[in-house]
């Protein structure tokens, strides 16, 4: 038979199992509205007056651009003063973006493409898109439109991640019209998903409930 101290140990040890689960309900519940509240009163992010980082990377091989999207257009240029434009751009080349899409114009001066009627690039790296903000990460990811240009499909040469898409322009081909003048363009249409402040809070109080379930459960 139980002792009164050994009741009122037991009595305490349930008292703050109660109180753990009552705390970790209520930041779920105060998470979940906020989550609820946040993503639909929250204005669409747009890649316009956004801080960006635009990379081109190859093995070796570096350039980075900090841009705020849209302050220019194009954003990025062949000899527009910026690392990419001045490093690696030739005529016509530029990326652009627009409030949910961002356009790359490339030029096929390299080696001759697989398909007989094509070009390369002559590069053989990736371009990087990376979001500087923390309150939203990329959903989806598509192509919008292709123009005299081939070799480029989704999840292999176009990839994203939360923060980053990848554009591998390494094997794609450019339509040879004007030998030393040839241009392909290709848009990537981008859809972004909020990520409210609440979500750590609710996040919180769902590990509480789960911590306070285990107890129970080996008690």
């Amino acid at each position: 038979m139980p002792t009164p101290v050994e009741i009122t140990a037991d009595m305490e040890i349930q008292m703050t199992a109660i109180n753990h689960r009552r705390i970790s309900i209520s930041g779920s519940l105060a998470g979940l509205f906020l989550l609820i509240t946040a993503s639909t009163s929250q204005a669409a992010f747009v890649f316009t007056g956004q801080n960006l980082n635009v990379t081109y990377q190859e093995t070796g091989f570096e350039l980075t651009d900090t841009i705020i999207a849209g302050i220019t257009d194009p954003d990025i240029s062949y000899l527009d003063g910026s690392n990419i434009g001045d490093g690696i751009m030739l005529d016509f080349e530029f990326i652009d973006f627009d409030d949910t899409s961002v356009t790359f114009n490339l030029r096929g001066d390299g080696p001759a493409h697989a398909n007989p009627d094509y070009q390369t690039t002559g590069l053989d790296g990736s371009y990087i898109i990376t979001l500087a903000t923390a309150d939203f990460f990329i959903g989806s990811v598509s192509i919008g439109s292709m123009t005299d240009m081939i070799g480029v499909e989704l999840d292999k040469e176009v990839t994203f991640n939360g923060k980053n898409i990848f554009f591998d322009i390494s094997t794609l081909g450019i339509l040879e019209v004007t030998p030393g003048a040839d241009i392909g363009s290709i848009t990537l249409n981008v859809e972004f998903v909020p990520i409210p402040a609440a979500l750590p809070l609710m996040l919180s109080g769902l590990a509480g409930l789960v911590l306070v379930s285990r107890r129970r459960i080996f008690k």
